[in-house]
């Protein structure tokens, strides 16, 4: 996306210094968990995962920023803090909002709206992913992961920790899932994390109430 295409432009256009592309790497880190007065981020390119770190160190995923979205620590603005960091998944580029700036937009009533508008859309998201975890079973929301993520019937997943984390699943829930979609010949496993769908009609059988609360969307 170029930065004239996105949400945020016309509100920016006028400020020089918001209109710099800051490029990070994967795996660079956009903004910390202990960052204080940070200013806020807007994704032009690529996209970032929000993480927490609990007190064991396990990391927790917390939400997915992609392009023409707001990303870094948000929660700041209702007074809060979450203790987030904010990883480039892929190469990526931002912009930044200096705080003051940011803090004399809000008041503009459209770049209000704006804000608002992106963020509560967000957080329903947020909402949605956690409300599946009581409605359906891991084996269905591992199956509708598949269905949704799979190119020409190969899925790979890269971080298996991270899917964990998204599909709210243990490692070993997940692996022993795994094992009886292969017995099945549901589909097939690599150690590289590709998996093959094999039977896509049982598979769509086993995922078809989580598909079809993710694609409610009337």
């Amino acid at each position: 996306m170029k930065l004239e295409d996105s949400g945020i432009y016309p509100f920016i256009k006028d400020y020089p210094k918001c209109k710099i592309l800051y490029r990070f790497g994967k795996g660079e880190c956009i903004t910390n968990s202990i960052a204080r007065n940070e200013d806020y981020w807007y994704v032009i390119e690529g996209q970032i995962e929000v993480v927490a770190t609990s007190h064991n160190g396990r990391r927790i995923h917390v939400d997915d920023n992609v392009e023409d979205e707001w990303t870094g620590h948000l929660s700041k603005y209702w007074g809060q803090n979450l203790y987030c960091d904010c990883i480039a998944v892929t190469p990526c580029a931002c912009i930044r909002i200096p705080n003051p700036l940011f803090n004399n937009l809000i008041k503009d009533k459209d770049f209000r709206l704006f804000f608002y508008f992106k963020m509560s859309s967000r957080l329903y998201d947020m909402y949605r992913r956690r409300l599946s975890y009581d409605l359906f079973t891991p084996r269905q929301r591992f199956a509708a992961h598949l269905i949704l993520d799979a190119e020409d019937n190969d899925c790979y997943m890269e971080n298996v920790s991270k899917t964990c984390d998204e599909l709210g699943i243990s490692r070993r829930n997940l692996y022993n899932i795994i094992s009886d979609f292969e017995a099945l010949k549901i589909i097939s496993y690599e150690q590289t994390g590709l998996v093959s769908i094999r039977d896509r009609e049982q598979l769509r059988n086993i995922a078809q109430p989580a598909l079809e609360f993710n694609e409610n969307r009337d």
